[in-house]
């Protein structure tokens, strides 16, 4: 009895861990999204992390790069991205198009919030497969940003131009400077802070207005200016994805794959012992209740076989009547889904495209609802409903503004205020 009750903790426990590992991994397996995803998708290629690395120079210029980390974790999606990666090679163009008009805009709302003069430039586009050691294939898109930062002498401000900027759960902000300044002002306080480099990642951020700010200074220390918890950054180290990013660790698999097989062979030695039925266990199990049926008295085997019959007779019975139930509640159901959908006046959600299904959300909330509600409403994760959202917003189909922390969507309206909401909005995120 004592071993049975072991074998059964040490059962729950597998479970256990089971139970947190597989669902953890399942909930950080978020898409990513941002501009120059789309040609990406459509090559079979779904990137699973976005890295958006600035670093920014003492004239206040601001090189970017938006990284996409692709897991190559299995053969088809390896084979896809070495497709991806000839294509983009071979026709640059193809991708960088539609990326620079993008970067454009974002560019020109942010030069009109902030009064200086900007220009995005020197847009280009590569595509690799780096072993960390695990095997990722990387998208980046890069360019330049002039007055990115305001310069006030010996201090830059660095955030203005993105105030407000969106990062979703499986993206992070990498904003590095030069050597000889130090930050004594970071808003918000960065989710991990290093050596001239301070990192947000929006599982953990989110800008409200006047986010992110960042204030340089020459000579200065402060935060972000001591590498004090993580060492010095290598540019591969800046463009590496945290073990806190990885959906799926590896470390983590293998330990959950070991524990699975040794709880295997656990019970099956448990078993060849007998302590789970079965195995040579079986001649000990049948002596301990009172001997084989050759050397029990004749009564004692009759009323055994007679037990046995009956719970055999009774055992097809349930099953009988179960298959029965079944059979009839299949019945019902179909018959329930028959006589449903005659006096529905409008199609389905099912039959609706993602953005008839958000207007139609919009519109039964009187014309206006938070981007999160849209996303909890129609169970969407949060880089779905930016996708969605952005393309419908570049559409002109709906409109958006920021309302404190939150990002309000509406329907289009005729009139300056609506304009101007609208203007503010781009000006959140590239």
């Amino acid at each position: 009895m004592a071993t049975r009750d072991a074998v059964f903790a040490v059962l729950c426990a597998a479970l256990c861990v089971l139970a947190v590992v597989a669902p953890t991994a399942v909930a950080q397996e978020v898409p990513a999204s941002g501009p120059g995803v789309e040609p990406l998708v459509q090559q079979g290629v779904e990137p699973d992390s976005t890295r958006i690395v600035v670093d920014v120079s003492e004239s206040g210029d601001a090189t970017w790069e938006i990284q996409y980390w692709t897991r190559l974790d299995d053969e088809n999606t390896t084979e896809a991205f070495q497709s991806l990666r000839d294509d983009v090679r071979a026709n640059p163009d193809d991708y960088t198009s539609a990326f620079a008009e993008r970067i454009a805009s974002t560019v020109g709302a942010a030069e009109n919030a902030t009064g200086r003069e900007m220009a995005a430039t020197n847009v280009s586009v590569s595509a690799e497969t780096r072993s960390l050691p695990d095997s990722f294939g990387v998208v980046s898109y890069s360019f330049e940003w002039s007055n990115f930062a305001a310069v006030d002498g010996d201090r830059l401000v660095v955030g203005d131009a993105i105030e407000g900027f969106f990062l979703d759960s499986s993206s992070r902000l990498i904003l590095s400077w030069p050597d000889d300044y130090g930050a004594t002002t970071v808003e918000p306080a960065g989710d991990e802070t290093r050596e001239h480099t301070v990192i947000w990642r929006g599982s953990q951020t989110e800008f409200v207005s006047g986010e992110p700010s960042v204030v340089l200074e020459r000579g200065a220390g402060g935060p972000g200016t001591t590498a004090t918890a993580s060492p010095t950054p290598t540019p591969a180290d800046s463009e590496t994805p945290a073990a806190g990013d990885d959906p799926f660790p590896t470390t983590t698999a293998l330990v959950a794959v070991v524990l699975v097989v040794l709880v295997g062979a656990g019970a099956l030695y448990l078993r060849s012992r007998g302590a789970l039925g079965g195995g040579d266990g079986g001649a000990d199990a049948t002596d301990a209740a009172g001997g084989t049926a050759a050397e029990r008295p004749p009564e004692a085997t009759d009323a055994s076989a007679g037990e046995a019959d009956s719970a055999s007779a009774g055992d097809d019975t349930a099953s009988a009547a179960a298959s029965a139930g079944a059979g009839a509640g299949a019945s019902d159901d179909e018959s329930d889904a028959g006589g449903d959908g005659g006096d529905e006046p409008s199609p389905p959600p099912e039959l609706l495209s993602n953005e008839e299904r958000v207007l139609r959300l919009i519109e039964s909330r009187g014309g206006r609802i938070k981007q999160q509600e849209v996303a909890g409403a129609l169970d969407w994760t949060d880089a779905k409903t930016s996708k969605v959202v952005r393309g419908m917003r570049d559409e002109g189909t709906i409109e958006g503004f920021r309302l404190g922390r939150e990002n309000v969507l509406r329907l289009p309206e005729d009139d300056e205020g609506a304009d101007a909401d609208t203007d503010g909005g781009d000006a959140k995120g590239v």
